[in-house]
């Protein structure tokens, strides 16, 4: 009993920490964005937000993972929020001195990228060092409620900071917050196992290629995550102009979709959390895909504002059925060692396929915006109907089986 309400502990601290470092940066993000809306309304520049939100961290998730396999997990987040929140204070100071460009905006972020890249592997490798292998489905979705939770309430406190505060001001929420969470984190005991930090680290990144490439169970979950989230794309980026072609151009309507997918995030993550669900890792990910591709196509037909909201709030539901397992799985089937190096490869085809997929779908809604929801949705549908109806599956180990 010691021993559990020990875990459960750590896990409080340790979820309690990240939302209120994660709280702040998601303001401090969404204030950027509307900032820089605000004063060009220009899509170049609302891509230049974009793209150092995305690449630089793109760039250094590789590297971030092999630091992760090499040096405390613990001090790798603990560093990376204080780097993220210097980098911060720094354009809160220089927005203080009258130095408000938006170029400064550009720097900055990306510097706060490249503390996120070096941070995500560490950052998702670190739950087997403290959580029971079985009830690390639990924790994860304990994480996605938190991160849902987060979605929910920032932009509503996003829009409120930036309404009653100079710029220079918000940006300091992003600093206080990583404070208050690095605070808390640096109370939680972790024990670790020992890092080689001799070994070269081209050597070690081909180590944990041939590790991923050695597992197949590995091997189709990454293929499946990368998979899933280029087909998303179109959910997940072109929604709003789907709906305000379909409803109208009302602020109301894209905050309601907003909140509807949320919502519905929010709500199965709860109950993956706390209800003990009989069913493989991988028919919820089936699940999840066939929820989402029935639902992108069910929103280009959705012409009334209660059925385009409810079909978001079913692709909510279906959000947590996907990204929740499929970590559990990568945590449970790779070695703690090369845990770091396994996310790194994660992360950055998650953060790769997203503007892989503009690349195709961005185009393709200019042309027929109905097909940039159809056509994937078609492929999503197809691809969750066909793992349902797999008697077996890559995973043939009892790990596979929610406790």
């Amino acid at each position: 009993m010691r021993k559990e309400k020990s875990w459960q502990m750590k896990l409080t601290a340790y979820m309690l920490s990240q939302t209120i470092s994660m709280l702040g940066s998601s303001i401090v993000s969404l204030a950027m964005i509307w900032h820089v809306t605000l004063q060009t309304n220009s899509g170049i520049s609302i891509a230049g937000i974009t793209i150092t939100t995305f690449l630089p961290q793109a760039l250094v998730m590789l590297a971030g993972g092999i630091i992760a396999d090499r040096f405390s997990m613990k001090k790798i987040i603990i560093l990376s929020d204080i780097f993220i929140a210097v980098a911060t204070l720094c354009l809160a100071i220089l927005y203080f001195l009258g130095y408000q460009s938006i170029l400064w905006i550009y720097i900055f972020n990306t510097l706060r990228s490249l503390g996120t890249g070096i941070q995500l592997p560490a950052s998702k490798s670190i739950l087997p060092l403290f959580i029971p292998e079985e009830e690390l489905l639990r924790a994860n979705s304990y994480s996605t409620t938190i991160w849902s939770i987060i979605q929910l309430i920032s932009p509503g406190l996003g829009g409120l900071a930036l309404t009653m505060l100079p710029l220079g001001e918000v940006f300091l929420i992003d600093v206080v917050t990583a404070l208050i969470g690095v605070g808390l984190l640096s109370t939680i005991s972790i024990q670790e196992t020992d890092k080689n930090i001799a070994e070269n680290s081209i050597r070690e990144m081909k180590k944990g290629f041939q590790y991923l490439s050695r597992s197949r169970t590995l091997k189709s979950i990454l293929i499946l995550y990368t998979v899933f989230q280029f087909l998303v794309v179109p959910a997940s980026q072109l929604t709003p102009l789907l709906a305000s072609n379909n409803l109208g151009e009302k602020v109301w309507i894209l905050s309601g979709i907003e909140i509807a997918f949320s919502v519905g995030a929010l709500v199965s993550s709860l109950v993956m959390g706390y209800k003990k669900i009989q069913i493989s890792h991988f028919k919820l990910i089936g699940c999840s895909a066939l929820l989402f591709g029935l639902m992108m196509i069910l929103v280009v037909i959705s012409k009334q504002v209660h059925l385009f909201m409810a079909s978001m709030l079913v692709m909510g539901i279906g959000s947590p059925l996907y990204y929740t397992p499929l970590i559990t799985i990568i945590q449970k089937e790779t070695q703690l060692e090369y845990m770091g190096r396994i996310f790194s490869y994660v992360d950055l085809l998650g953060t790769l396929a997203t503007p892989c997929g503009m690349l195709i779908f961005g185009p393709l809604s200019s042309i027929n915006l109905s097909s940039a929801f159809i056509i994937p949705g078609l492929f999503l549908a197809f691809l969750g109907g066909s793992i349902l109806i797999q008697k077996k599956t890559i995973l043939s180990n009892k790990s596979d089986r929610i406790d």
